[in-house]
This record gives structure tokens, sequence and C-alpha cells, in this order.
């Protein structure tokens, strides 16, 4: 899908450290920042109005902090996370009801709202398959780190075939992925099963994760995975 890169000019000032510090989107004189326009739903236009669900796992711009190259910044942006299209739009007025811009696709950027932090990342399906995309942040320790990728999939719809079906409407629908990385090294999917944890541990961490291998047995929460990543980096 094409889309046009927009490229604004960055200044940073050193008056005081507050300055440093602080990241105002609104006033290009204090900082500088990079964004593109936001992609359109497809290459033909979706109407949402027809389409059960959202897009969006909040459909409301959320303040947000945005932290590039460790320079941490004010709530002086809005943000929300386009699950179909994997991007994060811009709003930069409270009074702004849509966007057409979404930020730059860099790694540099971190992106903290809703309770969320999210980050342009590689990383490699169980297939193999190595793709780029944004991951929730859920635990970053010493050694290891460990990442959701929230998505949202359009199902089509369908024509009732007889007068006594119901036609069924399109529909948005979340799809939640996880992912891994020990030592700073390639991030990997997983599954919430140990089995497939265990090949990620380090082989220093390999005679605790035999230990403590029973009490982790079954892993159905993301808290218990982080437990358990916790426990090895004690």
């Amino acid at each position: 899908m094409k889309y046009l890169n927009i490229t604004l000019v960055l200044f940073v000032i050193s008056t005081s450290a507050k300055s440093q510090n602080s990241i105002n989107l609104n006033n290009p004189i204090s900082f500088e920042t990079v964004r593109i326009m936001a992609k359109k739903m497809n290459n033909t236009s979706l109407d949402l109005n027809t389409i059960k669900g959202s897009p969006y796992f909040n459909d409301s711009f959320k303040a947000a902090v945005l932290t590039i190259q460790n320079i941490e910044g004010d709530n002086q942006i809005w943000l929300r996370y386009n699950g179909y299209n994997d991007e994060i739009e811009i709003r930069q007025s409270e009074k702004q009801l849509t966007s057409d811009e979404a930020l730059l696709n860099t790694k540099d950027i971190r992106a903290s709202f809703d309770g969320k932090t999210y980050q342009y990342k590689t990383f490699t399906t169980k297939k193999g398959v190595k793709i780029e995309g944004y991951l929730v942040i859920l635990y970053e320790g010493q050694r290891y780190s460990f990442f959701r990728q929230d998505k949202k999939k359009l199902s089509e719809g369908r024509k009732a075939k007889t007068p006594l079906e119901a036609d069924i409407q399109p529909r948005f629908s979340n799809i939640s992925t996880y992912f891994m990385s020990s030592d700073n090294n390639k991030i990997s999917e997983i599954s919430m099963k140990l089995k497939n944890i265990i090949p990620l541990i380090l082989a220093e961490d390999y005679p605790k994760m035999q230990k403590i291998k029973a009490e982790f047995k079954k892993i159905k929460t993301e808290k218990k995975l982080i437990e358990l990543i916790k426990t090895l980096e004690e």
C-alpha cells in the first residue's frame, strides 16, 4: 500500500534541562519529529458503518508519552493504535476527531498510551518468516524480553442463502500473538506453553529452569510467563 512520507524539521534547544527532556510536537522550535500520511483502510475504501467492531482497540485518542533516543516527552500529543493497518495515528489537538497522520515506522520511537507501550520491531514468526510491525512491550529484563502483537482481522460478510437465514455482517476480530527474546537476540514467536519457551532459555539459566519446571508446567497468562522470566533472572 502506497503512502506519502512527510518529514518535519527537528530542532533541539539546550537552554535548560527541562527543554532537553521535553517533547512538544505542537512547537516546531523546541522539537523535531517525523511523521507519515496515515494509510487508508485498504486500496478501496471501507465503509466502517457496515462492519461489526472497530479497527481500533480503543476508538478514542489518548494522551501519550513518546521516547525518542532516550528523550522522554510530555503529554502534548494524542495517539491511537489502528490494529488493522498496524499503525499509530496522531492527533495534535483535543478538538480533532479524525487523523490523516501516523507515527513513522521507526525503531527509535516508543509510544506509551492507553496503558501500553508500543515499539516498532523486527520479529520472526513460527514459520520462520521475518516481519516488522508494532509490538506491545510486556516485560523487559536483564536477559529476557516479552512482547505481544495486537492485530485486527477483517472477516468478510456473507449474504443469506435462504429467507430463513440472516446475513452475516463483515467484522473485525482481535488477534493476539506472543513473542520473546533472550540476550537482545532475535524476537521469536512463542505460544503460552513451556515446551515452546524452553528453547529460548539461555544455557546459563537452564539448570534453574529444570528446578522450577514443575511450578511453571502450565502457563496460561501473561502474568505467569513474566513470573517465570523474573525467577530465571533472580
